[in-house]
């Protein structure tokens, strides 16, 4: 049975936000292209629906590509609409071709870069420029204009700016019904249903099997836990009663004790305080200057040394006779 709307799965918030925030632009988009907002907004709904269906495929960064190829590619705006017309300062968009139409929105209405939208379209940067080119407005000459340049490009920025209020809740609308409106694969469906809803009697015969396992093996568990040198007492049994199907509770199991022998008596105790007369220096940390000379022992003797064989060489060179 096909799942029906409220068991839909809900749609990731990453997708709905990329949505939300292509789903402007690409409505703006799609009206200039064709000429007609109704025409715009069917190819805008046909493309939101494609694009759901292929985003979980896809890496996020490629998410921006793929929408603007499959919008670009609706059949509705590959043509010029029956009702097409192109008023005001969008006068300039009614001479190009749709192709080059399409080339000159991506970077007006899409806000895409000239590289990325010559992605979208399959053209490579020459070619790319060319329709760019030819889309461009041209003045009485048939040079490209830059006032009508710009003035084209900020119109499209204030109709993207203010797009009435029922325009932007139908816009809201064709996006939740795009997310809410596709479903899972049937194969993957059936996939996450079936072992649900199959009962499995068969693997009862393993349950209980491991079960009986499981007990054979607390047993053991228990036996090598309590040792053979200890006695095994009896389970205590329950003790029948006059009512069929009850029975009494067994009496408490009676606990043997044992006295721990007595303690020994501990082989040294430690003081709570030394005396200072039991170390072993004593004497040298009672006499604080007999302590720092014994520190400077080494100096002392080395200091001794030198200044005799100083005082041994300064009397060689004053007598004269000490050299004959």
């Amino acid at each position: 049975m096909a799942p029906s709307d409220s068991a839909a799965p809900l749609p990731p918030a990453a997708l709905a936000a990329f949505l939300r925030g292509c789903e402007r632009r690409g409505a703006v988009f799609a009206e200039l292209q064709c000429g007609d907002a109704d025409r715009g907004d069917v190819a805008l709904a046909a493309a939101l629906r494609a694009f759901r269906s292929k985003a979980a495929a896809l890496p996020m960064a490629d998410w921006p590509a793929r929408f603007w190829s499959l919008l670009s590619a609706t059949p509705q705006l590959r043509t010029d609409g029956p009702n097409a017309r192109w008023p005001g300062a969008f006068a300039a968009l009614a001479r190009p071709a749709p192709a080059d139409r399409a080339a000159l929105l991506l970077r007006l209405a899409g806000g895409l870069q000239e590289a990325e939208a010559a992605d979208v379209l399959g053209l490579d940067g020459a070619a790319y420029r060319d329709a760019l080119a030819r889309a461009c407005p041209r003045d009485s000459l048939g040079h490209p204009d830059a006032a009508a340049w710009r003035v084209l490009a900020d119109a499209i920025q204030q109709h993207l700016r203010e797009l009435p209020a029922d325009r932007l809740a139908t816009l809201a609308r064709l996006r939740e019904e795009a997310l809410a409106g596709t479903r899972l694969p049937p194969a993957v469906v059936a996939q996450a249903v079936e072992p649900a809803a199959t009962p499995a009697p068969h693997r009862w015969p393993w349950v209980l099997l491991a079960a009986v396992v499981l007990a054979a093996a607390a047993g053991a568990a228990l036996w090598a836990w309590r040792g053979p040198g200890l006695p095994s007492s009896p389970l205590p049994q329950a003790l029948p009663t006059d009512e069929p199907g009850v029975a009494m509770l067994p009496p408490d199991p009676e606990i043997a004790s044992v006295e721990l022998p007595p303690a020994e008596a501990p082989a040294a105790r430690a003081e709570p305080m030394t005396a200072p007369e039991a170390h072993p220096d004593f004497l040298l940390l009672a006499d604080a200057d007999d302590e720092a000379r014994a520190r400077e022992a080494d100096f002392l003797a080395w200091y001794v040394a030198g200044a005799g064989a100083t005082s041994a060489a300064t009397t060689d060179a004053g007598d004269p006779d000490a050299t004959r």
